[in-house]
């Protein structure tokens, strides 16, 4: 038989649990938020990681002749590669400017690159696809890598290696409401969205060795 002084103790304790509920939930929430936003982020990663990867591959053996003309046949060839594999992996390639899932609309995008220029001597040292900002495709033909060792002919202590470089940055929006609830739990601000950046570097196997 419950006498009224144990009753009171048991709705005092769920009282207590309740409390205890109640402080731990909005840690707990971003917890599980955290995990299922963090997963995606890698995913998307790793898409974009293997993108640029493609692309370099395609860039190395790109010949680059056609640098000094408005718009490189060679870049766009690029620049299609990896907006394809994005496409592909069912990745959305708007951020590079890509507007639509065709090859119309890939090829479309490709044909007239930005320009990266030396404020020095006012060559061209890149290509970009930028939807927005810095978020898009960047590509870096010639792209100069120190070697030394094996990798020089012999007789040479250090020389360059001439490679392609393919960057990618990505603006990643929180899905499952990360950046909220931290907002909630916290008194500092969290982004909704934050940048993911991959890059690739591939030796071009039709230059030369300096």
């Amino acid at each position: 038989m419950r006498t009224p002084k144990r009753m009171r103790a048991r709705a005092g304790e769920r009282g207590v649990e309740l409390f205890e509920l109640a402080l731990l939930l909005p840690f707990l929430l971003a917890l599980v938020a955290g995990v299922a936003d963090f997963a995606q982020a890698w995913s998307a990663r790793q898409i974009l990681a293997n993108a640029a990867r493609e692309g370099a591959r395609i860039g190395s053996n790109q010949e680059y002749g056609d640098l000094n003309t408005t718009n490189p046949g060679s870049i766009q060839t690029i620049c299609q590669d990896v907006a394809n594999y994005l496409i592909q992996a069912n990745f959305n390639p708007s951020f590079m400017g890509v507007s639509g899932t065709t090859a119309s609309a890939v090829t479309t995008a490709c044909s007239s690159p930005g320009k990266v220029v030396d404020s020095t001597t006012g060559a061209t040292t890149g290509y970009t696809y930028y939807s927005t900002g810095s978020y898009g495709l960047k590509i870096t033909p010639a792209y100069q890598i120190t070697a030394s060792g094996a990798e020089c002919p012999p007789l040479a202590s250090t020389c360059t290696i001439f490679a392609t470089r393919v960057s990618l940055t990505y603006p990643y929006n929180w899905s499952f409401g990360f950046d909220h609830i931290i907002n909630l739990i916290s008194s500092s601000t969290y982004s909704p969205t934050i940048t993911i950046k991959v890059y690739s570097t591939m030796d071009d196997l039709s230059n030369a060795i300096s």
